[in-house]
């Protein structure tokens, strides 16, 4: 599967998508990839990332084990044959 909208570069990022990319980065330690791509509609990816951080982020909340998590993420890849 092919990639339909690229995401947004941190060069490229103002105003409310940089803010998105800065909470991205303080909450995560990096820009994900899918900020990159919700950056394009930054309104909804701010109410995004909380939940995000609160599934992913033992400190946030998360109470998921880091495994299964990490096997959610791979099953999702292979099915959308994703190739990184």
């Amino acid at each position: 599967m092919s990639q339909r909208l690229r995401g947004i570069t941190d060069d490229e990022a103002t105003g409310p998508a940089k803010d998105l990319f800065e909470a991205s980065n303080k909450m995560l330690g990096r820009t994900a990839n899918l900020m990159r791509i919700l950056a394009h509609s930054p309104y909804v990816a701010r109410w995004i990332l909380p939940f995000i951080a609160a599934v992913r982020q033992p400190d946030a909340g998360a109470v998921s084990a880091v495994r299964l998590r990490n096997l959610a993420v791979l099953k999702t890849s292979t099915i959308n044959d994703c190739h990184y």
